[in-house]
Protein backbone atom coordinates (compact mmCIF):
# COMPACT_ATOMS: atom_id res chain seq x y z
CA UNK A 1 0.00 0.00 0.00
CA UNK A 2 1.58 2.97 -0.85
CA UNK A 3 1.26 6.73 0.34
CA UNK A 4 1.80 9.69 -2.07
CA UNK A 5 5.39 11.10 -0.53
CA UNK A 6 6.96 7.78 -2.39
CA UNK A 7 5.10 8.01 -5.19
CA UNK A 8 5.67 11.73 -6.23
CA UNK A 9 9.29 11.20 -5.31
CA UNK A 10 9.98 8.35 -7.42
CA UNK A 11 7.90 9.36 -9.91
CA UNK A 12 10.06 12.72 -10.24
CA UNK A 13 12.99 11.05 -10.80
CA UNK A 14 11.65 8.63 -13.29
CA UNK A 15 12.00 5.66 -10.69
CA UNK A 16 8.21 4.23 -9.94
CA UNK A 17 9.60 0.90 -11.94
CA UNK A 18 11.42 0.16 -8.53
CA UNK A 19 9.01 0.53 -6.64
CA UNK A 20 7.40 -2.93 -8.30
CA UNK A 21 10.90 -4.34 -8.86
CA UNK A 22 11.23 -3.82 -4.94
CA UNK A 23 7.79 -4.32 -3.78
CA UNK A 24 5.80 -6.58 -5.91
CA UNK A 25 1.97 -5.28 -6.13
CA UNK A 26 2.24 -1.27 -5.13
CA UNK A 27 -1.50 -0.55 -4.18
CA UNK A 28 -2.53 2.74 -4.64
CA UNK A 29 -6.03 4.22 -2.50
CA UNK A 30 -8.12 6.71 -4.38
CA UNK A 31 -7.32 9.39 -2.00
CA UNK A 32 -3.56 9.22 -2.20
CA UNK A 33 -4.50 9.05 -6.21
CA UNK A 34 -6.19 12.28 -6.02
CA UNK A 35 -3.44 13.87 -4.17
CA UNK A 36 -0.72 12.73 -7.00
CA UNK A 37 -3.30 13.14 -10.10
CA UNK A 38 -5.13 16.26 -9.00
CA UNK A 39 -3.11 18.82 -10.77
CA UNK A 40 -1.28 17.05 -14.18
CA UNK A 41 1.26 19.93 -14.39
CA UNK A 42 3.07 18.89 -11.26
CA UNK A 43 6.24 17.36 -11.14
CA UNK A 44 5.69 13.40 -11.27
CA UNK A 45 2.09 13.43 -12.10
CA UNK A 46 2.31 12.15 -15.39
CA UNK A 47 4.78 9.35 -14.26
CA UNK A 48 2.03 8.43 -11.88
CA UNK A 49 -0.57 8.20 -14.39
CA UNK A 50 1.68 6.46 -16.97
CA UNK A 51 2.81 3.23 -14.21
CA UNK A 52 -1.26 3.39 -13.45
CA UNK A 53 -2.17 2.95 -16.84
CA UNK A 54 1.02 0.25 -17.83
CA UNK A 55 0.17 -1.78 -14.26
CA UNK A 56 3.12 -0.61 -12.59
CA UNK A 57 0.64 0.86 -9.87
CA UNK A 58 -2.52 -0.77 -9.47
CA UNK A 59 -5.66 1.40 -7.98
CA UNK A 60 -6.51 -0.28 -4.34
CA UNK A 61 -10.59 -0.56 -3.41
CA UNK A 62 -11.53 2.41 -0.67
CA UNK A 63 -10.43 1.99 2.71
CA UNK A 64 -13.09 0.57 5.25
CA UNK A 65 -15.05 3.53 6.20
CA UNK A 66 -15.43 1.59 9.71
CA UNK A 67 -12.16 1.79 11.03
CA UNK A 68 -11.09 4.97 13.13
CA UNK A 69 -9.57 8.44 11.14
CA UNK A 70 -6.45 9.50 12.06
CA UNK A 71 -7.17 13.29 11.91
CA UNK A 72 -3.78 14.22 12.47
CA UNK A 73 -2.96 13.37 9.09
CA UNK A 74 -4.30 13.65 5.37
CA UNK A 75 -6.55 12.08 3.49
CA UNK A 76 -4.55 9.78 1.80
CA UNK A 77 -2.16 9.26 4.52
CA UNK A 78 -5.17 7.64 6.23
CA UNK A 79 -6.31 5.34 3.36
CA UNK A 80 -3.02 3.94 2.81
CA UNK A 81 -2.41 2.75 6.52
CA UNK A 82 -6.18 2.26 7.00
CA UNK A 83 -6.48 0.00 3.94
CA UNK A 84 -2.68 -1.60 4.44
CA UNK A 85 -4.25 -2.55 8.26
CA UNK A 86 -7.25 -3.88 6.30
CA UNK A 87 -5.01 -6.34 4.00
CA UNK A 88 -2.25 -6.80 6.17
CA UNK A 89 -0.02 -5.96 3.92
CA UNK A 90 3.31 -3.27 4.42
CA UNK A 91 2.50 0.44 3.75
CA UNK A 92 5.18 2.50 1.60
CA UNK A 93 5.02 5.79 3.91
CA UNK A 94 7.66 9.09 4.40
CA UNK A 95 6.05 11.10 6.79
CA UNK A 96 7.06 10.96 10.10
CA UNK A 97 3.83 11.22 12.27
CA UNK A 98 2.18 8.49 9.74
CA UNK A 99 4.91 5.99 10.08
CA UNK A 100 4.71 6.06 13.87
CA UNK A 101 0.93 5.59 13.50
CA UNK A 102 1.36 2.72 11.18
CA UNK A 103 4.19 1.39 13.53
CA UNK A 104 2.15 1.73 16.45
CA UNK A 105 -0.62 -0.38 14.39
CA UNK A 106 1.90 -3.45 14.00
CA UNK A 107 2.17 -2.14 10.27
CA UNK A 108 5.44 -3.29 8.48
CA UNK A 109 6.49 -0.10 7.31
CA UNK A 110 9.39 0.59 3.97
CA UNK A 111 10.29 3.78 3.23
CA UNK A 112 11.71 5.67 0.50
CA UNK A 113 15.32 5.22 1.07
CA UNK A 114 14.59 1.02 2.19
CA UNK A 115 13.45 0.70 -1.20
CA UNK A 116 16.88 2.62 -2.91
CA UNK A 117 18.42 0.48 -0.26
CA UNK A 118 17.17 -2.40 -0.85
CA UNK A 119 17.37 -1.87 -4.70
CA UNK A 120 20.99 -1.40 -4.75
CA UNK A 121 21.39 -4.54 -2.79
CA UNK A 122 19.76 -6.44 -5.66
CA UNK A 123 21.48 -4.54 -8.17
CA UNK A 124 19.31 -2.47 -9.95
CA UNK A 125 20.93 0.54 -8.82
CA UNK A 126 24.89 1.51 -8.80
CA UNK A 127 24.47 3.92 -6.20
CA UNK A 128 21.60 5.09 -4.18
CA UNK A 129 23.74 8.82 -3.89
CA UNK A 130 22.12 9.42 -7.50
CA UNK A 131 18.96 8.45 -6.52
CA UNK A 132 18.81 10.46 -3.35
CA UNK A 133 20.59 13.85 -5.03
CA UNK A 134 17.88 13.40 -8.05
CA UNK A 135 14.95 13.21 -4.76
CA UNK A 136 16.63 16.64 -3.52
CA UNK A 137 17.08 18.41 -7.36
CA UNK A 138 13.32 17.64 -7.83
CA UNK A 139 11.77 18.83 -4.20
CA UNK A 140 11.79 16.10 -2.37
CA UNK A 141 12.96 16.51 1.33
CA UNK A 142 15.11 14.24 2.88
CA UNK A 143 17.24 15.26 6.45
CA UNK A 144 20.60 14.75 6.37
CA UNK A 145 21.13 12.49 9.19
CA UNK A 146 19.03 10.15 7.06
CA UNK A 147 21.11 10.78 3.98
CA UNK A 148 23.91 10.00 5.95
CA UNK A 149 22.41 6.88 7.87
CA UNK A 150 21.14 5.65 4.72
CA UNK A 151 24.64 5.80 2.64
CA UNK A 152 26.58 4.35 5.62
CA UNK A 153 24.54 1.05 5.04
CA UNK A 154 24.58 1.40 1.25
CA UNK A 155 28.31 1.83 1.99
CA UNK A 156 28.97 4.94 0.31
CA UNK A 157 30.42 7.82 1.37
CA UNK A 158 28.54 10.64 2.73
Amino acid sequence: MADAGPLIAFGRIGKLALLQQMLGEVLVPKHVLDECLQNPALPGAAAIQSALDQGVLLRAAESDPALPPFPMLDAGESAAIRLALKLSVPVLIDEKAGRKIAENLGLKIIGSLGVLLASKRQGHLDTIRSALDAFQANGYHVSVALVQAALIRAGERF
